[in-house]
């Protein structure tokens, strides 16, 4: 859930986990943490397209972890970073990374009136990482 006004539950998402170039851990979450103004523990970077993992939305819905039905799994493994909190206080957070190739599942839902395009579905939760 976005816990910023000015964006949208998939801007959000796009905002935390969508990073079609890899960057390091640090840089990276840098850009999440200034929103909260705190040293996220962890988190992932799915390094595809916004598109990319939108489409995901349209593959079989299954259950999420929270057992809500708007569950979806990417249809082959993707390359990823997870970054994981080491050390430091905001705003000099530090995080150790790991890169992996994996399947990911994401929660869809039906895109809000900010969001633009022509999709009937967006991401706008990572799930899991499997």
């Amino acid at each position: 859930i976005s816990p910023f006004l000015h964006m949208t539950s998939a801007q959000w998402f796009e905002t935390q986990h969508v990073q079609p170039r890899p960057q390091g851990c640090n840089t990276a979450m840098g850009a999440i943490n200034k929103y909260s103004k705190r040293c996220k523990a962890l988190n992932t970077f799915l390094h595809e397209s916004f598109s990319s993992v939108a489409t995901t939305c349209q593959t079989s819905i299954i259950a999420c972890k929270n057992g809500h039905e708007n569950c979806h799994q990417s249809q082959k493994p993707v390359s990823l970073t997870t970054c994981k909190l080491t050390s430091g206080r905001y705003p000099d957070c530090r995080y150790k990374e790991k890169q992996l190739v994996a399947p990911y599942i994401v929660a869809c839902e039906p895109p809000q009136k900010e969001d633009s395009g022509k999709l009937q579905l967006v991401p706008v939760h990572l799930d899991k990482v499997l």
